[in-house]
């Protein structure tokens, strides 16, 4: 199959070693120069083809396009995409506002185009494990959960100046909320669509960027659980976890550890899922990915689609006012 991928920064380019992986995929990058071009090693996997303008994009037969460049551009560029008829994967979050969203869906419906979004901890070994947990009752009646997410964006990329990257500015559709809607998205996941937001942005500007650099969210669903996600760019060391509690007991995971706890005033319960956390975070792409790869081919119909895209983004940007950004 012949891919395009529009964004080659680091998860367009880990996106491109997965599908190289999974068979005699050839991928044509699209390169505008409207962004920063990641310096490239010799010992890297690059593509099979560059492009610069989506007019060229017609030189190729393309089965499948994936749009990993800056937030800002995703709408836009999957319109451009839609137009062709191509199936698409947009890498999370849809974009940084709901402008042109009612177009790409109308594009998408009349042309009967498979839309994926990009959130890979669907995916999750543990993820999977804790949906399974819930849905058989494992602790009961679920009343509420708690999901965090800490890491020091400054120690993301080493060589680069972390204030200039997409997910420092607002322009770009950068900011905590945005660039971390994964929680947002695995807990709407387990317990249904939001019905009501509250919200309220941590203050100390630690790291000096231009956008939100933490958050705390109050998260009410259709089936009645309250969840609170805390998000933040400045904890040290990086931290990620998700307790949802019930009437018999409470689910625990931890990022870092392969494992799901189920625990009660008995006991506690150890559910095994692989043997690292890089293993698990691997899977969880890999099987993203396969899972695209089926939607293409008209096997399955896409996890995580459009639809649930644009819904993800009004809670976000209903996140945004609520700690006064727009």
């Amino acid at each position: 199959m012949n891919f395009l991928i529009i964004g080659l920064g680091s998860i367009g380019k880990r996106h491109m070693k997965i599908l190289k992986n999974l068979g005699d995929h050839k991928v044509i990058a699209l390169r505008t120069g409207k962004g920063k071009k990641t310096e490239e090693h010799d010992n890297e996997i690059k593509a099979d083809s560059e492009i610069e303008s989506y007019s060229q994009i017609s030189d190729y037969e393309i089965d499948a396009a994936l749009i990993t460049n800056p937030t800002s551009l995703h709408t836009d560029t999957a319109i451009e995409i839609a137009k062709q008829g191509i199936p698409i994967f947009i890498e999370k979050p849809l974009g940084k506002n709901t402008d042109r969203t009612d177009k790409l869906l109308k594009i998408v419906n009349e042309k009967n185009i498979p839309v994926m979004m990009g959130y890979n901890l669907i995916f999750h070994p543990c993820i999977r494990e804790m949906k399974k947990l819930i849905q058989e009752g494992k602790i009961g009646k679920v009343i509420s959960a708690k999901a965090q997410f800490g890491t020091y964006m400054p120690g993301w990329h080493k060589n680069e100046d972390y204030k200039k990257s997409y997910a420092a500015n607002t322009s770009l559709g950068g900011g905590a909320v945005l660039t971390s809607i994964h929680e947002q998205n695995y807990l709407t996941y387990f317990f249904g669509g939001v019905t009501d937001v509250k919200a309220m942005g941590t203050s100390g500007n630690a790291i000096e960027i231009d956008a939100e650099e933490g958050v705390e969210i109050l998260l009410k669903h259709q089936t009645g659980v309250l969840s609170n996600i805390h998000l933040n760019f400045f904890q040290k060391p990086y931290y990620r976890n998700c307790q949802i509690i019930g009437t018999e007991g409470t689910l625990y995971w931890d990022f870092r550890i392969p494992e799901v706890k189920i625990l009660t005033d008995e006991k506690t319960e150890v559910v095994k899922k692989g043997n690292d956390y890089i293993e698990l975070l691997d899977t969880s792409y890999t099987e993203q990915m396969k899972h695209f790869i089926e939607a293409v081919k008209g096997n399955k119909s896409p996890e995580q689609g459009l639809e649930q895209g644009i819904a993800d983004l009004k809670v976000a940007l209903k996140i945004l006012k609520e700690i006064g950004r727009n």
